[in-house]
């Protein structure tokens, strides 16, 4: 879908970055949290991706087939302007963002029993979501 996941662009290491491998995915919505979780002194909307593929990884892992809980920073200078509009299960979307393994992730109201391995920081400088066709970073 996007020819960003091959760009190589260094990132700067921002405030809430973990380090973690960079993750480029395509895959289906499988679950919508309605209410954003405050966090880190912003907002984060929620969701669960079910990866069908891979467009860039810098980790080992195989990770199609698997899903991942994303969590898309907004309301803030650091995040996305405001949600994501009308995200709903079943739909197609592709985000990049950092990979934290379940063993990594801590748990959250959203992302437990079991913990998912977490697609964080989807926004700029590091990821990105598209989503219908718009591009959110």
């Amino acid at each position: 879908m996007s020819n960003r996941a091959t760009q190589t662009v260094p990132q700067p290491p921002a405030a809430q970055s973990q380090s973690a491998p960079l993750a480029c995915v395509q895959g289906t919505i499988s679950k919508v949290f309605l209410n954003p979780e405050f966090h880190n002194n912003a907002n984060h909307q929620h969701f669960v991706i079910r990866i069908d593929k891979v467009l860039k990884f810098e980790g080992t892992q195989n990770l199609v087939g698997t899903e991942v809980f994303v969590a898309v920073r907004f309301g803030d200078s650091e995040g996305l302007a405001h949600e994501i509009p009308g995200l709903q299960a079943g739909q197609p979307i592709e985000a990049q963002g950092e990979y934290i393994s379940d063993a990594s992730a801590y748990p959250t109201q959203d992302n437990s029993n079991p913990v998912l391995p977490v697609l964080h920081f989807t926004h700029h400088p590091v990821g990105y979501v598209k989503y219908q066709g718009q591009t959110y970073s």
